[in-house]
């Protein structure tokens, strides 16, 4: 069970920063704001009660739900810009990627902001947005965090646009989130408290991690409207599925397997709650 009250506050320092710039200096609600990337998954780590390392980040990543462009014109022109991205930025001495999602979306779920020069894809960001949870920040300010599957669905999506251009790091975030499926009571308690789970488990031979990676697929498709979970499953089709299992890694400590049938064994149970839910 996820407790935010648990995490180490310090998880929370830079995007607390980040947030109190963009209340005090544009009046920018903390709840139209959703963390997400490396630090996201810090937090849900931390969350789950979970303390080995799963990667070292040094910048933010934050999503702002805009109903018009004028709020990222305006972050554009107050905080310097880093980098030829377009969308990062210096905030309050923080690197910041700010991605802009919501009404300034086309219907591919596709953003261009003015400073980056092209389109920029935020597939899921409203749909995850609408199912995201509070998260209190030391400030006071509460701000929005994706659920874990909210987070899963959006490394899936990434996964898929990243890894066609050799970029392959969103395997291992992949990983992560398998294996907090894998150790969470509540996911334990899920697939064994009705008729039809224990009838699942039982034509997966009682492989309840088989279990748990096919009630994530089915809880991504529940993150995503039934156009975004189609179009997920659409570009899954043509994705390379051993270059997912060669990277679908975690640290040698955990209960994790280097068994590459094993690891494509768990992306098709994934694969499989996705499109049948």
């Amino acid at each position: 069970m996820l407790s935010f009250s648990d995490c180490d506050p310090r998880l929370l320092d830079r995007v607390d920063t980040v947030v109190g710039e963009l209340v005090s200096r544009l009046a920018i609600e903390p709840e139209r704001i959703m963390l997400v990337g490396a630090e996201c998954r810090d937090v849900l780590h931390a969350a789950l009660g979970h303390d080995f390392a799963v990667g070292a980040t040094d910048d933010t990543d934050i999503g702002i739900a805009l109903p018009e462009w004028s709020t990222y014109e305006h972050i554009s022109a107050t905080f310097p810009h880093l980098g030829d991205t377009g969308v990062r930025f210096a905030i309050g001495g923080v690197k910041v990627d700010v991605m802009p999602f919501g009404a300034v979306e086309n219907p591919d779920g596709v953003v261009s902001p003015r400073a980056r020069g092209e389109s920029l894809s935020v597939f899921g960001f409203d749909d995850v947005f609408a199912r995201a949870l509070p998260l209190p920040l030391p400030s006071g300010h509460v701000i929005r965090i994706p659920t874990v599957a909210g987070y899963a669905a959006l490394k899936l999506r990434a996964w898929i646009d990243r890894s066609a251009y050799g970029q392959t790091k969103d395997g291992k975030d992949l990983a992560t989130v398998l294996f907090w499926y894998f150790e969470d009571p509540s996911v334990t308690e899920r697939l064994y408290g009705s008729d039809d789970a224990l009838a699942l488990l039982e034509k997966l031979d009682w492989d309840q991690d088989l279990g748990a990676a096919r009630l994530l697929g089915a809880d991504i498709r529940d993150q995503l409207t039934a156009v975004n979970a189609t179009d997920l499953r659409t570009r899954w089709a043509s994705t390379d599925v051993r270059l997912l299992a060669r990277y679908l890694s975690l640290p040698a400590s955990t209960r994790w397997t280097a068994d590459s049938r094993r690891r494509l064994d768990l992306i098709a149970a994934m694969v499989d709650g996705l499109s049948l839910g």
